[in-house]
C-alpha cells in the first residue's frame, strides 16, 4: 500500500518543503493498513474521539463523541468499533451509511498523545459503527493544549442553528481558541489508500485563529510532520469542515467554507512559525449548544505554540 501513499496535493506540498523522499521512505515504516497493539489499547481507552464525514452535500464534517471507558474497541487490528446510543442523531455526522469514508483522530489531551487512521465504515446501525482501515498513522505531540476531564455524563441536546456568517458569540469562540479539529478529504475513484477522509488536530497560543471579517477565518500553518495530509487534500478539494468546541461549556462550532492556501513573505510575517496561511471563506455556520457530555479543565499549553505577534 505504501507504492500509493500520498496523493498528488501531498506530494506538491512535500516537494515544496523538499521532504518528497524522506517522506516516501518514512511511509513504509508509519503507515500502515491496520493499527498496532499499542494504537488499538490506546483507542480503546478514550472517553472521546473525533470522526471527519461526508455529507450528503458532499461537504466534510467534523464531530466529537464521547462515551465512558469501552465505549471504543478494536476486535481486530485492522477494525475499530464505537459503540454509542443514538448514534444516527449526534451532529456534524454526515452520511454514515456502509462504504463511507471516515477518518479518526484518536487524542487524549490529559497528555498529548494522538493517532489518526482513516477507513471505511464497513457496519452501522442505530448505535454501532465498525469502521474498517485504510490507513494509520501514529502522530507528534505538537501544539496540543493540555486539558484533564473535569466532569463527565452532562445532558447534551442534539439542537443546531445554522447561519451563512459568523455571530459576536461565534467570534469570541474563535478568537480565544487553542485548539480546534478539521475535516478534510479527497475522492477521485481510484480506491488508491491515500482517498477518504482526514480528520486532523490544528493548535496554538490563544488568539493563533484570526477573523479577517464575519465571513473568512485566516489560520497560521506551523511545522508539522510533514505529510501534509490536510492541507494536500485541500490542494486537491478546498472543501473544509472546522470544528471548536468550549471545554468549559460543551458548545460546538461547525463550519464549512473553502480553503485557500497563501504562501507569501508578506502573509507568513504576520505570524510567527507560520510556512503558510490556511484562509477559509465561510459558508455554513452551525452551532450546537451543550451538545458534548464531558466538560474540560485547561491545565497548560503546549511548549511548541510559536507566540503571536503583540
Amino acid at each position: 500500500m505504501t507504492n500509493n501513499a500520498f496523493h498528488k496535493g501531498e506530494l506538491r506540498l512535500q516537494d515544496e518543503m523538499g521532504v518528497r523522499k524522506k517522506m516516501a521512505v518514512a511511509a513504509k515504516f508509519m503507515m500502515r493498513d491496520f493499527m498496532p497493539d499499542q494504537h488499538r489499547e490506546f483507542f480503546e481507552g478514550l472517553e472521546y474521539i473525533f470522526l471527519g464525514t461526508i455529507d450528503e452535500k458532499g461537504l466534510p464534517q467534523a464531530a466529537i463523541l464521547t462515551g465512558p471507558l469501552g465505549f471504543i474497541t478494536s476486535p481486530e487490528p485492522a477494525k475499530l468499533v464505537i459503540k454509542i446510543p443514538d448514534l444516527r442523531n449526534k451532529p456534524f455526522l454526515g452520511n454514515l451509511t456502509p462504504g463511507a469514508y471516515v477518518g479518526v483522530l484518536g487524542l487524549d489531551l490529559s497528555n498529548r498523545r494522538r493517532n489518526r487512521m482513516h477507513g471505511r465504515v464497513s457496519a452501522m446501525d442505530s448505535d454501532i459503527i465498525t469502521i474498517t482501515v485504510v490507513q494509520s498513522y501514529g502522530n507528534c505531540p505538537k501544539y496540543i493544549s493540555v486539558r484533564d476531564i473535569a466532569q463527565r455524563d452532562v445532558p447534551v441536546q442534539n439542537k443546531t442553528t445554522e447561519n451563512d456568517v459568523l455571530s459576536g458569540e461565534d467570534m469570541a469562540l474563535i478568537t480565544s481558541a487553542d485548539t480546534f479539529f478539521i475535516a478534510s478529504y479527497v475522492n477521485n475513484g481510484s480506491d488508491a489508500p491515500f482517498e477518504g477522509v482526514d480528520m486532523s488536530h490544528r493548535g496554538g497560543e490563544p488568539g493563533f485563529v484570526s477573523l479577517d471579517n464575519a465571513s473568512h477565518i485566516t489560520i497560521p500553518d506551523y511545522k508539522g510532520n510533514n505529510i501534509f495530509n490536510t492541507l494536500g487534500n485541500l490542494l486537491v478539494n478546498p472543501n473544509a469542515a472546522l470544528l471548536f468546541i468550549d471545554f468549559n461549556t460543551g458548545e460546538q462550532l461547525h463550519i464549512n467554507g473553502q480553503a485557500e492556501l497563501i504562501n507569501t513573505p508578506e502573509e507568513n510575517a504576520k505570524y510567527p512559525g507560520a510556512q503558510r496561511v490556511l484562509r477559509i471563506k465561510i459558508g455554513r455556520v452551525q452551532r450546537a449548544k451543550a451538545a458534548v457530555g464531558l466538560r474540560w479543565k485547561f491545565i497548560e499549553g503546549s511548549p511548541f505554540n510559536p507566540a503571536l505577534t503583540p
